[in-house]
């Protein structure tokens, strides 16, 4: 059996609102919990005397609240905070403490820019596709154009979670821009890649003959396919939708089969696109 946290305070009436997140925080350890996955965007900036109010009005931790609305407009602040936090609310180990503390630090060295980049990498890693292009499409707005090389690398992430999306023809123009922005072989590949699964056949070899100087990436696109063609025949899905297909003429059986297939991949592939 787990541990039992003792949750501190009380559940608040009034929620505190995260705009940059467009979230609600109802309690001390959710808000300890949103430092812990979000430490990597956060400023001393966090910490304001709406935060400090509602900890100790809405939360019912008023020698708490007090002591945060000193830090208000302080340097350091946010660190300070969680040093506060830490020696008042047990929702982590000092072990997590320190490593949030840790993280906080590293970052104050980071632009917000370049925080929001760790973030969307987190996210697309972690699955959460559509969360992970909303938050690159923030930092394009946001930077500027001379940054060519974090644009390419942020357009070629981008690339990346539309082609988890299946979204090929977006992601082929994701990872021309990258190349745009910052030429290189990886960007050029992936472009390639993109194209070839976005476009008919016809469309895609016109394309290299109006680009002849494509021929030879559009040789190591094909033999990436090929690995991945390989890599894919050896997946246990693959061993299943095999099983399955040879049961088609028994009707029923297949059709199970299929339907149980379909299903499992149509979840995935909301998982992706929840917020």
């Amino acid at each position: 059996m787990s541990n039992v946290i003792v949750c501190e305070g009380t559940l608040a009436k009034t929620p505190y609102f995260v705009s940059e997140d467009g979230i609600n925080l109802f309690s001390i350890e959710e808000l300890c919990y949103y430092l812990m996955t979000n430490a990597y965007i956060l400023d001393d900036s966090f910490v304001e005397i709406h935060l400090a109010e509602w900890i100790a009005n809405e939360c019912s931790l008023e020698s708490l609240g007090k002591e945060v609305g000193t830090l208000c407009g302080k340097f350091d602040a946010l660190s300070k905070f969680v040093t506060l936090l830490s020696k008042n609310i047990g929702y982590y180990s000092a072990e997590e403490w320190e490593e949030l503390q840790s993280a906080i630090n590293r970052n104050t060295r980071l632009s917000l820019n370049e925080r929001r980049k760790i973030r969307a990498d987190g996210l697309l890693n972690a699955g959460r596709i559509v969360m992970s292009i909303d938050e690159y499409e923030k930092i394009l707005s946001s930077s500027s154009v001379g940054e060519v090389r974090f644009r390419a690398e942020v357009y070629h992430n981008m690339g990346v979670a539309r082609c988890r999306l299946f979204d090929f023809a977006r992601a082929a123009k994701a990872f021309e821009l990258a190349y745009e922005n910052y030429p290189n072989e990886d960007n050029y590949l992936s472009m390639l890649t993109a194209y070839k699964l976005s476009l008919s056949q016809e469309d895609y070899l016109k394309y290299l003959s109006e680009h002849r100087e494509s021929y030879e990436d559009s040789l190591e696109v094909e033999r990436r396919c090929e690995i991945l063609k390989t890599n894919w025949e050896a997946q246990p899905e693959n061993k299943f939708f095999k099983e399955v297909s040879s049961l088609k003429a028994k009707g029923n059986a297949y059709y199970d089969g299929i339907v149980s297939m379909t299903n499992e991949l149509k979840e995935e592939y909301r998982e992706c696109c929840r917020k």
